[in-house]
C-alpha cells in the first residue's frame, strides 16, 4: 500500500484550495509488508523522512483579480494523503513585503 501526501493552501479566504506540492509514494514502508524475518517477526518497518521541504508554492494567479495567490495576509494549509502518517511538526516561513500605494491623487 502506497503512502502519498498532497499539501494544499488557501490565501485570504480564497474559495478554492490551491495545490502546493504532491509527494506520490514518498512515505512508504521499508521492506516487504508480508515479509517475515528471523523468528517469524515482520520485516517491514515504518518509513522515515525527516525535514521534508515543501518549497515555495507556484506563482499561480487568481483569474479574476490577477493577484498572485502565494501573497496574502492569512493562510490556511491542508494535508491530504493515503496510508498512515504522522506529522509531528510543521513550520511556515513568511516574508514581510511593503506594498506600493496605488491610490490615484484627485486633481484640485
Amino acid at each position: 500500500m502506497g503512502h502519498s501526501l498532497t499539501v494544499y493552501y488557501r490565501p485570504d479566504n480564497y474559495p478554492d484550495w490551491v495545490c502546493w506540492k504532491t509527494f506520490p509514494d514518498k512515505f512508504s514502508l521499508i521492506g516487504n509488508p508480508q515479509g517475515l524475518g528471523i523468528g517469524g517477526l515482520p520485516s517491514a518497518q515504518a518509513g522515515f523522512a525527516p525535514r521534508v521541504s515543501l518549497g515555495k508554492p507556484a506563482d499561480d494567479c487568481d483569474p479574476n483579480t490577477n493577484r498572485r495567490l502565494r501573497r496574502g495576509y492569512h493562510f490556511q494549509v491542508k494535508f491530504k494523503g493515503t496510508g498512515h502518517m504522522k506529522i509531528e511538526m510543521f513550520r511556515l516561513h513568511a516574508k514581510i513585503l511593503i506594498e506600493k500605494s496605488r491610490a490615484i491623487e484627485t486633481p484640485r
